[in-house]
C-alpha cells in the first residue's frame, strides 16, 4: 500500500504532467470535456504502476480479500480525513489516493482528494479530481452536489469564472437550499462580469492605441504627399507643415462667457464673415418664410388674438414684426385696423412683402412697409397692437426680444398689447445615439455628434427610428417662460423698467435669468441631449400652438400646429442615468438665445462633427441590409469560382467603415477603405479597428479619383498593392450622380479594378414626374406669386413622402436615364433625352420631382420613390422650374439632360410655346436673383 502514491510514483509523474497540461486549456464542456482532452484518466493509478505495484507486494489486487480491501480503503480515508483536519494536505492527498487505489468509483474519494489538492494550491489537480467525482457520480446514477462545489471551487482558483458560476449553478440544481453553494455562485458571478469588464477595457484600450498610431501615420503620409507636390513644382508652401494638421476647437463651455470675451480675431475678419452670412441669411429667409402659409391652425390663432386685441381698441394701430408673407398685416386689416405698419428682418422679405400687397390690396399704401430696421425706426403714430411671428427652432434666435424692446421704445404706446402674449419652452432629456448597426458597435461616432448651439430636428421622425437608443428619457418640463407682454410693457415709452440694469461698462448682462430644472429619468438611458419645443399662448383661453405636433399632450388635445419652425435638440456630454435617478439642468435665459448646461460637470473640446444624415443613413436598416445581402453573394460567388484566390474589396466613400466591415465578415481577404475627408477616415478608422478588423480594413484617407496601383514618378509608393476585386459604394445624392459617383466609378475602373471586377451597386435607373408643389393661398388671401422666391438653380433633397398634402403629380412618372457603371466611358459623356408627359389633372405645373432605383446585384434593389416603402437614407430631388399651366390629356414636352454631376429638367421650347402656358409667376425675383448672384461671386 505504501507504493500506492500517484503523486509520487514515476509513472504517475506523466499523469500529473496531463494534468497541469488541462489547466491551461481555453475551455471545456464541463468535466467529460476536461476528462475527454486528457485521454487516459490521471486521476487514478495507471495501470503500469499497478502492475508494479503487485509485483512489489507479491500479489494481485483482485485476489485480495474484498473484506480487507474495504478495511484498508476506508482506514485510508480516515486517515485523510485526520490529516485534513490538521492541515496536513499532502498527507491528507496521499492516504486518499491510497483509498482511491482501492476503490476507484467512489467519488466522494476524488472529492476529498480534490480539497486537499486545492489547500496544497494544486489547482489543476484539484480540478481534474473534481471533474472526475462528477463524472463517477453521474454514472451512479447519483449526482453529487457537493462535487459540483469541489468543481466551482477550482475553476474558481484556476480563475475561470464563468465556468465555476455555471458548476455551482449545476449544484444547486441538486440542492437548491445549499447557501453555500448559492453564495459561491452570486460571488463567482460577480468575479465573471469584472473579469469581462476588465478584458474589455484591456483590449479597448490596445485598439484606442492602434487607432492613434494608425492616425499618426496617415497624418505623416499626407505631409509627406504635400512635401512631394511642392518639390515637384519647386515651389515651398506659405504656411508650416504643421499648421495643415490644425483643426479648430470649440470648447462647450465658452457659451457660458460674453460674447466680447469669445471674440479674439481681427475685427475686419469677422465683420466680413458676419456680413457674407447676414447676406445668405436675406436670400434664404423669403423660402423660409413661406413655410407660415402652410399652417392653418397657427394663422387661426393669430387671426383670433388680432380680431380680440381690435376689439377692445377698434380702429387700433398694428405694428408687424413679422413674416415677408405680409399674411399677419394683411389679416389686421381684415379685422378692422385703421392702419398696418410692418416691420422686416431682412431687404428681401419686405420686397417679398410689398409683392403680397400688390397681389391682395385695392390700395397698398394702407400697409406701410419700414425699409429699415426696427432698431432704426421712429413714427408719430405710434401702435396700439404689436404682433410677431419671430420665432425659430432656438425660440430667441431671430431677435424676437430685442426687437420687441425697440419697438416698445420707438414705434408702441404704453399699454399696447403684443401677439402672441408668451412663450412656454419645454423639454425632456433625450437619447439620441447610435449603438449596434449591422452587429457592429459604432457607439463611438457619438463622439462626434454634437452642435455649437440648437441643432433643428424633427423630434416625431427621430424617434421614429427604430432605435432603442433613440428615445425621451424623461417627462417633458417646462424649461422657462418667455412672456412678451411683460417685456413690451417694461420697455414701453422707453423706460426699460422691470429688465436688469446695464453694468459699470455700459454693457447688460449676457443672461438675464438662470432657471434650474430636476429632470428625472423615466427608464435606465445614456443621456446626451436636451430635446425642447415651443408652446405659444395667444391669450383669452384659447388652446397654445406647439411646435411639436407629434408631442402626445399635442395629438390628445388637438392643439394647432407651428410644426414649420421644428424642434430642436441641444448636445451635452454622455451621462448613464438609471430609471428613477435627477439630472439638473440650468437654462439660461438671454436676450437673444437659451443656454442648457449641466453645473458641475466637464464638457470635453470638439474637434468635428459628423454630420445628421449620416446618422440617418446608418440606421436605415432596408439599405444596410440589402448592401449586406449583395456583398455576401458577390464574395460566395466569387470564392466559389477562385477558391484559392485572394479577395480584395474596394470601399470608395467609406465614411464610417460600415459597408468595409460588411466586406470583410463576408469573407473578403482585404479591404481598402477610402474616404476624402479627414475627420470623416478618422472617425471610420476607429470604428473599424475597434469593432476587430484592423487586420482586414485599411483605411486612406485620399481621392479615388487620384489613386493608382503603379509608383508614382516621384518615387511615392502605390495607393493599392494590387487592384481590387470587388469595389462597393455608396456615394449618391438624392440626384443619384450629384456627389460624382459617376467619375469615381471611372477612375475605378481604369486604375484599381481587376477587368472581371464585380460593382455594387450596378445599375441605376432614374424616373421623372412634373409636379405641382407651390403656395396657392392661405387664410383666404392669394399668394401665388410669391412662388418666386422659391426658386435655386439647383434640385434640392425633399422627402415628399413626410408631406403628402404639399404636393401633387400631375402626371404618371416616367424613367428618363439609366446606368449600367459597368459601362464606365459611356456615363462619362453628358447626354440629352427628350420626353412627354401625359398630364393627367389640370393644374400648375412648378417643379419636376425625380429619383432613382438602385440595382446592387441580380436580387436587390433600393429605391427612393415618394411611391413605396423606403428608407430614411434620400429624399427625392426637386427642381424648380417657371411655372406653366397644364390640362389634363395635353402632353408636356421635356428635354432631360446629364452634365456627368447632376441631373436637370426644362421645358422643350422647340415643341411648346413657353408663353402661351406661364402662370404669370416669373421664375425669381430679379432683385432677389442679382444679390444671389453677387453673393455667390
Amino acid at each position: 500500500s505504501s507504493g500506492c502514491r500517484c503523486c509520487c510514483e514515476p509513472g504517475e509523474q506523466k499523469g500529473c504532467a496531463a494534468r497541469r497540461a488541462a489547466s491551461g486549456m481555453k475551455s471545456t464542456e464541463g468535466a467529460g470535456g476536461i476528462m475527454a482532452a486528457l485521454g487516459a484518466d490521471p486521476t487514478v493509478v495507471s495501470d503500469e504502476t499497478r502492475a508494479a505495484i503487485e509485483q512489489n507486494a507479491g500479489v494481485r489486487l483482485h485476489e485480495v480479500d474484498p473484506e480487507v480491501l474495504s478495511f484498508v480503503v476506508e482506514a485510508s480515508r480516515k486517515c485523510g480525513n485526520d490529516h485534513f483536519k490538521r492541515g496536513e494536505y499532502q498527507k491528507a492527498a496521499e492516504s486518499y489516493s491510497q483509498a482511491i487505489a482501492g476503490r476507484p468509483d467512489d467519488f466522494t474519494l476524488f472529492g476529498n482528494r480534490s480539497a486537499a489538492y486545492l489547500a496544497l494550491g494544486r489547482a489543476s489537480d484539484a480540478l481534474l479530481d473534481a471533474s472526475k467525482a462528477v463524472l463517477v457520480s453521474k454514472s451512479c446514477g447519483t449526482p453529487w452536489a457537493k462535487g459540483y462545489y469541489r468543481l466551482g471551487c477550482a475553476l474558481e482558483r484556476l480563475e475561470r469564472f464563468d465556468q465555476a458560476t455555471e458548476a455551482f449553478s449545476e449544484g444547486l440544481a441538486l440542492e437548491p437550499q445549499n447557501a453555500r453553494l448559492a453564495d459561491k455562485r452570486d460571488k463567482c458571478a460577480g468575479l465573471a462580469e469584472d473579469a469581462k469588464n476588465a478584458r474589455v477595457r484591456e483590449e479597448g484600450t490596445a485598439r484606442r492605441d492602434l487607432v492613434l498610431k494608425l492616425r499618426e501615420a496617415r497624418r505623416a503620409e499626407v505631409q509627406l504627399q504635400m512635401q512631394n507636390q511642392y518639390k515637384q513644382a519647386m515651389q515651398s508652401p506659405n504656411f508650416e507643415m504643421e499648421d495643415f494638421d490644425w483643426r479648430p476647437t470649440f470648447f462647450p463651455s465658452s457659451r457660458l462667457r460674453r460674447r466680447g470675451e469669445r471674440s479674439s480675431t481681427d475685427s475686419s475678419y469677422v465683420a466680413a464673415v458676419a456680413g457674407y452670412c447676414r447676406r445668405l441669411f436675406d436670400l434664404e429667409s423669403p423660402r423660409r418664410d413661406l413655410g407660415l402659409l402652410s399652417q392653418g391652425g397657427l394663422l387661426g390663432a393669430y387671426e383670433a388674438a388680432l380680431a380680440a386685441a381690435l376689439k377692445e381698441q377698434p380702429g387700433a394701430h398694428v405694428l408687424v414684426l413679422g413674416s415677408g408673407s405680409c399674411v399677419l398685416g394683411l389679416m389686421a386689416l381684415r379685422c378692422g385696423a385703421r392702419r398696418v405698419t410692418c416691420a422686416f428682418r431682412t431687404p428681401s422679405l419686405r420686397r417679398m412683402a410689398s409683392v403680397a400687397a400688390r397681389e391682395n390690396l385695392e390700395d397698398p399704401s394702407r400697409i406701410t412697409l419700414l425699409e429699415s430696421p426696427v432698431e432704426e425706426c421712429v413714427v408719430e403714430d405710434r401702435a396700439d397692437v404689436v404682433v410677431t411671428d419671430w420665432f425659430d427652432h432656438t425660440v430667441l434666435g431671430l431677435g424676437v426680444i430685442p426687437s420687441l424692446e425697440a419697438a416698445a421704445s420707438r414705434l408702441a404706446r404704453p399699454g399696447a398689447k403684443v401677439v402672441p402674449q408668451r412663450v412656454a419652452v419645454r423639454a425632456a432629456i433625450a437619447e439620441l445615439r447610435i449603438a449596434k448597426v449591422s452587429g457592429f458597435d459604432l457607439s463611438y461616432l457619438n463622439a462626434y455628434r454634437w452642435h455649437p448651439g440648437h441643432d433643428r430636428c424633427d423630434l416625431s421622425r427621430e424617434l421614429a427610428q427604430g432605435s432603442e437608443t433613440y428615445r425621451l428619457a424623461s417627462d417633458s418640463f417646462v424649461a422657462c417662460e418667455v412672456d412678451l407682454q411683460q417685456r413690451l410693457d417694461a420697455f414701453a415709452g422707453g423706460s426699460g423698467a422691470g429688465v436688469e440694469e446695464a453694468g459699470e461698462n455700459g454693457e447688460r448682462p449676457e443672461w438675464e435669468a438662470e432657471e434650474r430644472v430636476e429632470a428625472v429619468a423615466s427608464e435606465d438611458c445614456v443621456a446626451n441631449a436636451v430635446a425642447f419645443w415651443m408652446e405659444i399662448h395667444f391669450g383669452g383661453g384659447g388652446a397654445p400652438v406647439t411646435t411639436w405636433p407629434g408631442h402626445p399632450a399635442a395629438l390628445s388635445q388637438g392643439w394647432p400646429s407651428a410644426g414649420h419652425l421644428g424642434q430642436a435638440v441641444s448636445y451635452f456630454d454622455e451621462v448613464p442615468l438609471s430609471a428613477g435617478d435627477a439630472l439638473e439642468v440650468s437654462v439660461f435665459v438671454g436676450r437673444d438665445r437659451l443656454l442648457f448646461h449641466l453645473p458641475g460637470r466637464a464638457s470635453r473640446p470638439r474637434h468635428a462633427c459628423v454630420p445628421a444624415w449620416h446618422y440617418d443613413m446608418l440606421l436605415d436598416s432596408s439599405r444596410n441590409d440589402a448592401y449586406e445581402g449583395a456583398i455576401r453573394r458577390c464574395v460566395e460567388s466569387r470564392r466559389a469560382f477562385a477558391s484559392a484566390a485572394k479577395i480584395t474589396a474596394l470601399d470608395v466613400g467609406a465614411g464610417s467603415g460600415l459597408l468595409s466591415m460588411l466586406a470583410a465578415r463576408a469573407g473578403a481577404d482585404a479591404v481598402v477603405a477610402v474616404e476624402v475627408s479627414q475627420h470623416m477616415c478618422d472617425v471610420g478608422e476607429e470604428c473599424v479597428v475597434m469593432n476587430g478588423f484592423a487586420h482586414k480594413v485599411l483605411f486612406l484617407n485620399r481621392d479615388a479619383r487620384r489613386m493608382d496601383v503603379s509608383r508614382k514618378p516621384d518615387g511615392t509608393p502605390p495607393d493599392m498593392e494590387d487592384k481590387a476585386d470587388i469595389m462597393v459604394y455608396e456615394v449618391f445624392d438624392s440626384g443619384l450622380i450629384g456627389e460624382g459617383a459617376l467619375h469615381l466609378v471611372a477612375a475605378a475602373r481604369a486604375r484599381l479594378l481587376k477587368p472581371n471586377a464585380s460593382i455594387i451597386p450596378c445599375a441605376a435607373r432614374v424616373y421623372c414626374a412634373p409636379i405641382s408643389i407651390r403656395v396657392a393661398s392661405a387664410a383666404g388671401f392669394d399668394f401665388g406669386q410669391l412662388n418666386r422666391y422659391s426658386w435655386r438653380p439647383d434640385y434640392v433633397g425633399v422627402e415628399l413622402e413626410s408631406i403628402p398634402g404639399d404636393w401633387e403629380a400631375l402626371a404618371d412618372p416616367v424613367e428618363v436615364f439609366s446606368f449600367d457603371f459597368y459601362e464606365h466611358e459611356a456615363n462619362m459623356a453628358p447626354a440629352e433625352k427628350r420626353i412627354e408627359f401625359a398630364i393627367k389633372k389640370d393644374g400648375v405645373v412648378s417643379a419636376f420631382a425625380f429619383w432613382f432605383d438602385l440595382q446592387l446585384d441580380e436580387e436587390e434593389w433600393l429605391s427612393t420613390s415618394p411611391y413605396g416603402q423606403k428608407g430614411r437614407t434620400w429624399q427625392q430631388a426637386v427642381q424648380r422650374v417657371e411655372e406653366i399651366c397644364v390640362q389634363a390629356g395635353s402632353g408636356l414636352p421635356v428635354v432631360a439632360r446629364h452634365d456627368t454631376y447632376g441631373i436637370s429638367f426644362d421645358l422643350d421650347d422647340s415643341m411648346v410655346d413657353r408663353g402661351d402656358l406661364s402662370s404669370g409667376v416669373p421664375l425669381w425675383d430679379p432683385v432677389w436673383k442679382v444679390s444671389y448672384d453677387r453673393a455667390t461671386e
